[in-house]
């Protein structure tokens, strides 16, 4: 079992700056902003280009799986539709997607 200080060093080792930058920002974005508090698809999309970070891992970091049908991305909010999230199978999410 991981302890939280693992987590929380592993946090640092695997996302870089611009990632972890970008991921607190939506957080604090939504918060204040978003009627849920939660991000959404839109704001994660508007995050991830601002910072020119991978919208899949940061999205990830924020709860919502993705993965590509073609060119489209698809997004399991596991807050929002946790159901979507469970009927998924794994093999659709990308390693890094996961690692988030």
């Amino acid at each position: 079992m991981m302890t939280g200080q693992e987590l929380i060093d592993g946090y640092e080792v695997l996302f870089d700056a611009d990632l972890r930058l970008a991921h607190e920002a939506v957080l604090t974005y939504a918060a204040e902003i978003e009627p849920d508090g939660w991000p959404s698809v839109p704001t994660l999309w508007r995050f991830a280009r601002c910072y020119d970070v991978d919208v899949g891992q940061l999205s990830a970091l924020c709860g919502v799986l993705t993965y590509k049908i073609g060119r489209k991305t698809v997004f399991c909010d596991s807050r929002r539709a946790p159901a979507h999230v469970r009927i998924t199978t794994p093999v659709k999410f990308s390693r890094r997607v996961l690692a988030a």
